[in-house]
């Protein structure tokens, strides 16, 4: 069994989310207070135009949790991923941290996080996924359009992919080991881990994990599409090719890493 965990670090990548992000990391430090261990939250702004950074920055004034870092520029969703890890495998207690990452925009809550740690720490799991697709799960206001995309995408990466324990391939809600993120990096490197700047990273790390030995679970939780902030960031013609794309050289990878085992 993996050591204990004992420290959490929830990172939020972050792009023009001013109406999203205050009351989400009033919740998160509310979800995250009774846990009994060090924890501690950073908010990756890439690249903001709108208030979001200079509201992280008046709420870190009186919370010493709570960390800013900033990118000079819109870099996307994958490279505000692979920040939010570095920065939070840095500083003490991040040898056994588990490091979680959310959607900044109200529609993952924070109030799932115990379980997820819990669950880690209950079953040695390097990865545990917020799962849509569990008993318990639900989704409250998410288009029908869209619900049909994410089922259609689940039976392809099924198929393509097959990574046991997994049913849920891209929701981004996701609580990580951070020795197992420390393995992914030695073998990729921070140039390799995430090379897909728009939501195709999601699968992509996930694989990656997945290629040097991650152990994955699930747990339910509750999808508040209702509550998201403004229209989606997502170019789904573009999603959807790079997943497409994707799906080949991940099966061509997975294959490779078994075969060599």
């Amino acid at each position: 069994m993996p050591e204990p965990i004992r420290s959490i670090c929830l990172t939020l990548p972050a792009y023009n989310e001013e109406a999203a992000i205050e009351p989400l990391l009033i919740r998160a430090e509310q979800a995250l207070r009774p846990e009994p261990l060090e924890w501690s939250v950073i908010v990756v702004d890439d690249g903001s135009r709108d208030a979001t950074a200079a509201i992280v920055e008046r709420l870190a004034a009186a919370r010493p949790w709570l960390r800013l870092v900033r990118h000079d520029r819109n870099r996307g969703l994958g490279p505000a991923i692979l920040t939010g890890i570095q920065s939070a495998l840095e500083g003490p207690w991040a040898a056994d941290r588990l490091i979680v990452c959310m959607d900044a925009d109200l529609t993952h809550p924070p109030e799932t996080i115990p379980l997820m740690r819990a669950r880690a720490d209950a079953t040695g799991a390097d990865v545990v996924i917020a799962s849509r697709y569990q008993p318990g799960s639900r989704q409250h206001g998410v288009p029908l359009f869209r619900r049909t995309l994410s089922f259609g995408a689940r039976l392809l990466f099924r198929h393509y992919l097959a990574l046991p324990g997994v049913r849920d391939y891209t929701c981004g809600f996701r609580a990580m080991r951070a020795s197992l993120l420390r393995r992914a990096l030695a073998r990729f490197g921070p140039g390799g881990l995430i090379t897909r700047t728009g939501f195709a990273c999601t699968d992509e790390l996930l694989v990656h994990l997945a290629m040097v030995g991650a152990r994955i679970e699930e747990v339910p939780f509750i999808l508040r599409y209702d509550l998201k902030q403004g229209a989606s960031k997502m170019n789904l013609g573009l999603t959807i090719r790079e997943t497409l794309k994707l799906l080949r050289s991940h099966r061509a990878q997975l294959r490779a890493g078994r075969d060599g085992e």
